[in-house]
């Protein structure tokens, strides 16, 4: 069951359901900041834009510590598949336009506007860190680039973390920041960038209406 809490709390963030915490504070990076790493900035948008597709297994780590796994599919625009491992009876599916969290203990489903979530940044044809999307931290090292972003209207909301490995560049981490500041970051093993998926795995099949046949 707090497995199932800690997954609900990450669908609830992308989806913007958390209230704000009045405590909250965001801060931007200050524009000075940015133009000074422009062209960092810039590799990291080009690289995302040209993502495709993505495949991995994940591992998924709690405020308290607590770890769910699973298989992570990727096809932009839009397209996710979240499957998680036994005994997490969990899945979540977008198909570009909405997310489906089902719970297959309740036997469950919720539908969210993936359009009304931070994460649907990432579904965008061209990405930017720019315009509705504000960075609130920056840190590039040599060998790693991080970058935490914020919808600029309402930061309070919630935060991205995008952890990138340098040399070459590759997406390897996320960590969410919900509303009331806890975070819960998703780590990608093994993955495998441009591969070809199967277009159904983006396509919720209700499990209820498969054993009414």
């Amino acid at each position: 069951m707090k497995l199932k809490t800690i997954i609900a709390a990450w669908v609830l963030y992308f989806s913007m359901w958390i209230p704000a915490f009045a405590g909250m504070t965001v801060s931007f990076v200050p524009e000075s900041e940015i133009a000074k790493n422009a062209a960092t900035i810039q590799r990291v948008e080009s690289y995302l834009t040209r993502l495709h597709t993505v495949v991995s297994d994940f591992t998924q780590t709690a405020p308290d510590g607590a770890r769910a796994s699973g298989k992570f599919y990727l096809q932009r625009p839009g397209k996710m598949r979240w499957q998680y491992n036994p005994p997490t009876p969990v899945l979540i599916v977008s198909n570009g336009s909405e997310l489906v969290y089902y719970d297959y203990e309740l036997q469950q489903v919720s539908y969210i506007p993936l359009a009304s979530s931070l994460i649907s940044f990432l579904a965008q044809d061209v990405i930017k860190f720019s315009g509705d999307i504000a960075i609130t931290s920056l840190d590039i090292t040599p060998k790693q680039i991080r970058i935490e972003v914020t919808q600029r209207d309402k930061p309070t909301d919630g935060k991205l973390l995008l952890e990138f490995s340098d040399v070459p560049l590759q997406l390897q981490s996320m960590v969410v920041t919900d509303a009331t500041g806890q975070t819960t970051s998703v780590a990608l093993n093994g993955a495998k960038f441009g591969a070809d998926i199967d277009p159904s795995l983006f396509v919720f099949k209700d499990p209820r209406k498969m054993k009414r046949r």
